[in-house]
C-alpha cells in the first residue's frame, strides 16, 4: 500500500471544449459510466476505509460499512475503488455524513438544532432537519466503480462487478446510463459501465446524465491498465465529461490577498506524493499577491472567484493596483451549485476574457 496511489483522471484544460468526437475514436472500444457527484473511498481488503489523500477516514459508521464490505468480500484482495454517494441527496448533504465522525453523538443534534432555530442565521439544509441530518440512512453507499489491478478496464469491470454481484457479466455491457446495478452486499453497489456506437449517442448520455443530477460522464478505453497516480489527456484513454463550465456574472468588489504557509507550518502527503502545507488560518500569514476577486453577483451574493492565466508578478501587481478591476462586471466560469440557489464551484475568471459590458 505504501507504493500505491489513487488512479485519477486528467482535468480539462480552462475554457477549451474538448473536441468528443475526435477523441473518442474508436468509440465503440471506450467504456462509458455516470460521473458520480459523491466522496471518494478506498477500500484495501482487511484495512479501514481511506479517503482520496489515503488518510483513514473518521466517520464511524462509514468504517462499519467498509468491515461488512470486506467480509462479503471475502477472498478478493487489493483495493476497490468507490464514491461514497445516495442518489437521494445533494453533494452537501452527502459530504455531511461522509465527514460526520459519530453521527450518533447527542452533540451533534444539539448543535444543528441551535441553527435551525437560530433568528437570523440561514439553514444549509432545506428541506432538512435536524433529526434528518442526525440519523444515518441506506441509501448512502459504496458505489464501486473499479478494482486496483494491472487488468485492462474491461477485465477489472468484470472482477468488481463479479466481486459485488457474484455475477459474471456478458460481453455486452448495459446499455442504460442508470449508474446502479444491484449490490450482493447491502452496503455496496457496482456502477454500470455501458457501450455507445456513435458519438450522438455519446452527446445524448450525457445531456441525460446531467439531467438526472449527476456530474457527467466517465469515458475509458476499455484496454486501459489501471494507473497508479493522474491519467494524462495525452494518452487519450482515460476522460472525464462534465458539466464544469457554466458561465456566471459578477461586479468585482476587491482583491483578495493570497497567503502562504508561515514558517515551521506542518506539512502533509498527499495522494500523489506531494508535500501539502497546512491551509488552516493559524498556519497562514498573507503572502503579497491576489489570490482572486471578490465578486458580487446579480442577487447580491459574495464569493472569491480564483484567477487564471496571471503570472505571480502580475498578481503582485494586481494586488497593488485592482482599479482596471474594481467595480467592472465579469464573467466567469464554475461548477454547478450543490444545491438551488447555492455558490458556484471552483470559480474562476480568465485573464483577457472575463471584462463584459456593465449591467
Amino acid at each position: 500500500m505504501e507504493k500505491f496511489k489513487p488512479q485519477l483522471l486528467p482535468n480539462e484544460p480552462a475554457g477549451e471544449a474538448p473536441d468528443w468526437e475526435s477523441r473518442l475514436q474508436p468509440i465503440e472500444e471506450f467504456m462509458f459510466s455516470t460521473k458520480l457527484d459523491g466522496a471518494r473511498v478506498e477500500l484495501f481488503s482487511g484495512e479501514p476505509a481511506r479517503g482520496r489523500s489515503m488518510k483513514v477516514l473518521k466517520s464511524v459508521k462509514i468504517q462499519e460499512m467498509a468491515t461488512e464490505f470486506n467480509q462479503h468480500m471475502g477472498l478478493f484482495g487489493g483495493c476497490f475503488e468507490a464514491e461514497f454517494y445516495s442518489p437521494n441527496m445533494t453533494f452537501s448533504e452527502i459530504m455531511h455524513f461522509f465527514k460526520v465522525e459519530d453521527i450518533d453523538d447527542p452533540k451533534h443534534y444539539t448543535k444543528w438544532m441551535k441553527l435551525f432555530q437560530h433568528p437570523t442565521k440561514e439553514w444549509p439544509f432545506p428541506g432538512r432537519t435536524p433529526e434528518w441530518l442526525c440519523t444515518w440512512h441506506d441509501d448512502l453507499k459504496f458505489y464501486v466503480f473499479d478494482y486496483a489491478t494491472a487488468a485492462s478496464k474491461a477485465d477489472r469491470y468484470m472482477m468488481y462487478n463479479e466481486a459485488i454481484r457474484d455475477i459474471r457479466p456478458t460481453d455486452q455491457w448495459p446499455l442504460s446510463t442508470d449508474p446502479e446495478i444491484e449490490g450482493a452486499t447491502e452496503v455496496a453497489v457496482a456502477v454500470k459501465q455501458f457501450k455507445l456506437n456513435h458519438i450522438d449517442a455519446f452527446y445524448q448520455a450525457y445531456d441525460q446524465a446531467i439531467m438526472d443530477g449527476h456530474e457527467g460522464l466517465v469515458c475509458v478505453h476499455k484496454d486501459t491498465p489501471y494507473k497508479n497516480g493522474r491519467h494524462t489527456l495525452k494518452s487519450g484513454t482515460s476522460f472525464k465529461a462534465k458539466e464544469n463550465k457554466l458561465e456566471f456574472d459578477g461586479k468585482v468588489m476587491y482583491a483578495e490577498e493570497g497567503t502562504v504557509a508561515r514558517p515551521g507550518a506542518p506539512k502533509t502527503t498527499n495522494e500523489l506524493g506531494r508535500s501539502v502545507t497546512s491551509k488552516l488560518a493559524e498556519d497562514r500569514i498573507p503572502g503579497g499577491f491576489c489570490k482572486g476577486f471578490r465578486v458580487r453577483m446579480e442577487d447580491g451574493r459574495e464569493l472569491i472567484v480564483s484567477l487564471n492565466g496571471w503570472s505571480h508578478p502580475e498578481k503582485e501587481e494586481l494586488l497593488n493596483d485592482p482599479s482596471d478591476y474594481v467595480g467592472q462586471w465579469v464573467r466567469f466560469t464554475g461548477m454547478k451549485p450543490v444545491k438551488e440557489g447555492g455558490m458556484p464551484r471552483h470559480a474562476q475568471v480568465t485573464k483577457g476574457q472575463c471584462i463584459r459590458d456593465e449591467k
